[in-house]
């Protein structure tokens, strides 16, 4: 297992699990990895917190073209400050004591995506991540 802290800023996913979260993921885990976990602490609700998105993960990734949505801004530091690339390879493996700052909408992005159907999503995501929503 290894640890990983996660910004987050989303208004309404902050009032409900605050800003950042400190998570204990398996050695091989990746961005997605990261961002279903957030789900799972948010947990099990008839609606997801924001109007129009079925998941976290629903908010910001497109497991049909596999990649984060444009708006979507996203850093990531290793435990020593270096920046490194997770947007170009999402299964990317993050390093112990990475720090990532993923901003859904984020201001400076001049483009916009809506999400797809939730229900594309859900019949995307099993094969994109082999069921793992």
């Amino acid at each position: 297992m290894k640890k990983i802290k996660l910004v987050l800023h989303q208004p309404q996913v902050n009032k409900c699990i605050g800003r950042e979260l400190n998570l204990m993921l398996n050695d091989k885990a990746n961005i997605l990895d990261a961002i279903m976990e957030v789900d799972r602490v948010i947990g099990g609700r008839e609606h997801f917190l924001i109007e129009g998105y079925g998941s976290f993960l629903h908010m910001v990734y497109n497991p049909i073209e596999k990649r984060f949505y444009k708006q979507v801004a996203v850093t990531a530091y290793d435990q020593n400050g270096k920046i490194f690339t997770v947007r170009e390879n999402l299964k990317r493996e993050l390093p112990e004591g990475a720090t990532i700052i993923l901003i859904p909408a984020g201001g400076c992005i001049g483009d916009w995506e809506e999400a797809i159907d939730y229900k594309e999503f859900l019949k995307a995501i099993q094969t994109d991540l082999g069921g793992e929503t």
